[in-house]
């Protein structure tokens, strides 16, 4: 006996859908319909079954030398031990966060050595057994010899290295930078001056290879933004102004009227000690006092605060600007590689500096590379140890293609053109 309430349903077809008499043309139409139904479930399941299973994996190698500083540094302003690892770390742990639910699964093997010929070997090791893409943070002539070492399809991402000779003459192929330039960051400041009507400058300078590189590009943002300096000094004393800053600096910055103290000191040797013991009571800019740099833990708008929290939660301390590129350079594959579905190098090198990359990284627009020197645009926080002062770049400083390339080394201005060498 039938249930009641169940005939309109099975009207035709019994409890496992075989018809009672194949001339009833109802049933006959239900059947054709469930056997539809049936086959492109079937279709859509196999076909979403085997898309998870056929997984994309990418081995990304880092290599990086330890940070040097002398004793003369204060402890609380020596980097961490895993100055940059740590960002690479956090952004493996994103892009596998969701790359489970997209058959992706990324991996970071990482070599940390003050001898190049060892990061060699480890890199090329890395090669043959499938690696093409490292994150690199290397001085520029080491860099140079990674590059030279392997083989032409292996793609460096530079997050460590500021050095505008690698954006403007060296042009090392299939190298991508993700950290911000000396160049960029000098604009930064050279554009909010600008602003504010500050135009008088006096430039004091440490004398190693990397403030020489820096203080290089200083100077010509104080050209191109028309800004006049006063003095100039080389800081190249070995005085502890932990103790003598107060009686020291007051007559060594004693000049002409400036508007502005800028320096410039890559190891924190004497910049520190530089606001509030210049000879006239003016703001301190550059390396230290307002600063410049890709990014800085003040920054919390369009979503960055929860990058910093979950950062802050797995290494128990701030986001560093190179921390920040290090993601950045993760994010760039895992972004290449979601898109294309596919971590095949030629793909994803096409794919990066193609118009359709556009890299979303809680700077409050979507970032693009340099197709002529694999330069990352970004926008650059202007910040002090407590805060953050403005972002450039800023609001009139124009330019025809974007005014991202209002900051660094423009096209006109570089020898590079990285873009046949993908």
């Amino acid at each position: 006996m039938e249930k009641e309430g169940a005939t309109a349903y099975s009207e035709g077809v019994d409890n496992v859908g075989v018809c009672r008499m194949a001339e009833d043309k109802k049933c006959s139409n239900t059947l054709i319909i469930k056997s539809l139904f049936v086959f492109f479930s079937m279709f859509i399941v196999l076909g979403l079954s085997s898309s998870v299973n056929a997984e994309v994996e990418m081995n990304i190698g880092l290599l990086r030398q330890p940070s040097t500083v002398t004793t003369a540094v204060p402890e609380y302003l020596r980097a961490a031990d895993n100055d940059g690892e740590a960002g690479a770390l956090r952004a493996i742990g994103d892009a596998n966060g969701t790359g489970k639910f997209l058959g992706q699964k990324y991996m970071l093997n990482s070599q940390t050595s003050d001898d190049i010929n060892t990061l060699i070997a480890t890199a090329t090791s890395w090669y043959q057994h499938g690696t093409r893409f490292y994150l690199t943070d290397l001085n520029t002539a080491e860099l140079t010899r990674l590059r030279q070492s392997l083989p032409d399809d292996a793609v460096l991402l530079n997050y460590g290295n500021a050095d505008d000779a690698l954006r403007e003459s060296l042009c090392l192929q299939n190298t991508l930078h993700t950290g911000v330039s000396y160049a960029m960051r000098a604009d930064a400041i050279g554009q909010w001056l600008r602003l504010r009507r500050l135009n008088t400058v006096f430039l004091v300078a440490g004398p190693n290879a990397a403030d020489q590189a820096s203080l290089a590009a200083v100077k010509a943002t104080l050209k191109k933004f028309n800004h006049r300096v006063v003095d100039e000094k080389v800081w190249d004393f070995d005085t502890d102004l932990r103790r003598t800053a107060s009686q020291e600096l007051p007559l060594f910055t004693q000049a002409k009227n400036y508007d502005v103290v800028w320096v410039v000191d890559e190891s924190n040797l004497f910049g520190q000690h530089l606001p509030f013991n210049t000879w006239l009571p003016r703001p301190v800019i550059g390396s230290h006092g307002m600063r410049s740099d890709g990014w800085h833990y003040a920054i919390e708008q369009w979503g960055a605060i929860q990058l910093q929290n979950r950062f802050k939660k797995d290494f128990e301390r701030p986001m560093t600007a190179k921390d920040f590129a290090a993601w950045v350079a993760v994010r760039t594959l895992n972004e290449a590689v979601t898109a294309l579905n596919t971590a095949e190098v030629k793909d994803v090198q096409r794919f990066v500096l193609s118009d359709r990359f556009q890299l979303a990284a809680y700077k409050g627009r979507k970032l693009t590379y340099r197709t002529w020197n694999g330069q990352l645009r970004q926008p650059v926080p202007l910040f002090y140890s407590q805060a953050l002062v403005a972002t450039a770049p800023f609001e009139g400083f124009l330019h025809p293609r974007n005014e991202l390339d209002t900051l660094g080394v423009d096209q006109a201005q570089s020898q590079c053109r990285l873009y046949p060498t993908f």
